[in-house]
C-alpha cells in the first residue's frame, strides 16, 4: 500500500472516475435544459408562433410572386390582344375611306354627267307632290263620307 493509504490500482481509477462524473453532470445538465424548455410553455408558444408566422411570410412571398408572373402574362396577352385589334381598326378604317372616296368620286361624276336643276324644276316637283297628296286626301275623304 502507498502512503496515502490508496493502492496504486486505485490511483489509476481517480481520472476515470472524475471523467465520469463530469460527463453524468453534463447528461444531467442536458436533462435539466430539456426539463425547464418543456416547463416553458409560453417561450415554446411564442417559438411556435414565430415559426407558423415565418412559413405564413414565405407562403405570402410565393403567392405574391406567382400573382406577379401571372399579371405579367396577362399585360402581356392584353398587349397583343390590343395591337391586333389597333391593326384591325386601322385596315378597317383604311378599308371605310377608300371606299367612301370612292361612292364620293362616283356621286361627283353622276352629279357632274346630269343636268343640274333649277329653282323652277325643284318647285315643280314640290307643286306636284302637294297636288298628289291634296287629290289622296280627297279621295280619302270622299270615300268616308
Amino acid at each position: 500500500m502507498s502512503q496515502d493509504g490508496t493502492n496504486g490500482t486505485d490511483k489509476a481509477a481517480v481520472p476515470q472516475i472524475e471523467h465520469d462524473i463530469e460527463q453524468t453532470r453534463e447528461q444531467l445538465a442536458e436533462t435539466v435544459e430539456a426539463l425547464a424548455y418543456k416547463a416553458d410553455v409560453p417561450a415554446r408558444a411564442k417559438e411556435r408562433a414565430t415559426a407558423v408566422k415565418d412559413r405564413a411570410a414565405e407562403k405570402a412571398a410565393v403567392a405574391k410572386n406567382r400573382a406577379a408572373e401571372k399579371a405579367a402574362v396577362a399585360k402581356n396577352r392584353a398587349a397583343e390582344k390590343a395591337a391586333v385589334a389597333k391593326n384591325r381598326a386601322t385596315e378597317t378604317a383604311s378599308h371605310t375611306a377608300h371606299a367612301a372616296r370612292e361612292r364620293a368620286d362616283t356621286a361627283v361624276q353622276v352629279a357632274h354627267d346630269t343636268e343640274p336643276r333649277t329653282r323652277a324644276t325643284v318647285a315643280a316637283g314640290v307643286a306636284a307632290f302637294v297636288a298628289a297628296i291634296g287629290a289622296v286626301w280627297l279621295l280619302v275623304r270622299r270615300r268616308r263620307s
